[in-house]
């Protein structure tokens, strides 16, 4: 799928410039040739407009390209050279047959193709008239030239720009492909997290089967077991839902934070004793926030819980929280730290990925903090992770 994106952008891409330089060569070779031409009928106006039919009256005609200028007599209807030499007759043609070929011509100016030559209808007079021919083989030499020039400079340049978007796709490409790698972590982390408490619900399930069912001797174990598998899945189902659909806005409310922080707090603390550690909490009075109070009390739930799973042995948690008009008079600060060894600089951001777990050993899918992150983003937001007086601190600004 990767690959099959980077050919379409790559083939988008070079269809865009040719039709770019192929504007742009267009534009230039048009330019170049309304300036030839134009050039060329301001010659032979010049040259019309001369007083001295000989044409030493300009100086400039030596820069001229070859032309020549043809008397017509309206009496006999045959035409003489008066200016300029007559290079027609190469060509087999005398200066009668020549106005022959323009016989019935109203047009004021025009190019024999046969002879890539052009004319201009001149002075009339009551005797005759006179018509400028010029050679303007010239024109259409430049502009072979100039096309030439074209391709010459577009062959290269599309090559380069072909290099250009072999890169650019590479860079174009590659969210979707870390979101592709993303989602086939996500899946297979998601299917393995959810294949033990199912195989777990399925034994105990076989075990009632042998056992009796409700009236066996192991009912009441089974059954509290498939009771806490099935709130297994149900909080992993949960968790993947905001993995998948970051950024809910959730059911806004005026929330008291100081009390809601105070509660979590002594609901945690009788976890923390038993497992050998000291929560202390220091929550300013008066501390509100609006927003959604499962996803405040989550964040602060992952938080918590991820400090009493990371606490050294015998460390010490402490929640703090407090208004910060650094940011905000309405943002406020939630902070958890957890006595232990500081998290490595390369890991620091590592942590808040979907799955990760830095020992493989603890409990968990790995999903808390990426799911904290997700939803501090949703409040419009922010977690980080400091350290500071040998505990790891997770700072919520919300």
């Amino acid at each position: 799928m990767i690959r099959r994106l980077q050919v379409k952008f790559i083939a988008v891409f070079m269809v865009i410039m040719a039709l770019v330089a192929l504007l742009l060569g267009g534009v230039v070779y048009y330019q170049k040739k309304s300036q030839l031409e134009y050039d060329c009928m301001m010659y032979m106006l010049n040259i019309n407009n001369l007083e001295n039919r000989d044409g030493s009256g300009d100086p400039s005609m030596l820069n001229y390209p070859p032309y020549f200028v043809l008397e017509i007599d309206n009496q006999t209807d045959t035409a003489q050279v008066v200016m300029g030499e007559f290079f027609l007759g190469s060509e087999g043609l005398t200066p009668d047959e020549l106005i022959a070929l323009l016989a019935g011509s109203i047009e004021e100016t025009g190019v024999l193709e046969a002879y890539q030559v052009r004319y201009y209808n001149g002075i009339r007079g009551a005797e005759g008239h006179r018509v400028v021919f010029m050679d303007v083989s010239y024109i259409a030499a430049d502009l072979g030239k100039l096309r030439n020039e074209i391709i010459l400079i577009a062959i290269p340049s599309l090559g380069l720009m072909l290099v250009v978007a072999l890169f650019l796709s590479r860079w174009f490409a590659r969210p979707a492909k870390d979101a592709l790698a993303e989602q086939q972590r996500f899946v297979s982390f998601a299917s393995h997290e959810l294949k033990t408490p199912l195989s777990i619900v399925s034994a105990n399930l076989d075990l009632l089967d042998r056992t009796g069912g409700d009236q066996g001797p192991n009912a009441a174990f089974c059954y509290d077991n498939i009771r806490q598998e099935c709130g297994r899945m149900q909080s992993l189902t949960e968790a993947m839902v905001w993995l998948a659909l970051p950024g809910q806005d959730g059911q806004k409310e005026h929330l008291d934070v100081t009390k809601l922080l105070q509660s979590e707090a002594l609901r945690f603390e009788v976890r923390a004793f038993e497992e050998g550690h000291a929560l202390t909490a220091d929550v300013a009075e008066g501390l509100t926030l609006r927003g959604d109070r499962v996803q405040l009390l989550t964040v602060v739930d992952v938080l918590l819980d991820n400090a009493l799973k990371y606490c050294a042995p015998g460390g010490d948690i402490c929640l703090t929280a407090r208004r910060c008009p650094a940011l905000s008079r309405r943002t406020v600060q939630i902070s958890v730290g957890n006595t232990g060894e500081e998290i490595p600089k390369q890991e620091q951001e590592n942590i808040f990925k979907p799955f990760y777990q830095r020992d493989t050993g603890r409990a968990g899918a790995g999903i808390g903090l990426s799911i904290a992150r997700q939803i501090a983003a949703a409040l419009r937001g922010q977690i980080r992770l400091e350290y500071r007086d040998g505990m790891n601190w997770f700072v919520a600004e919300l």
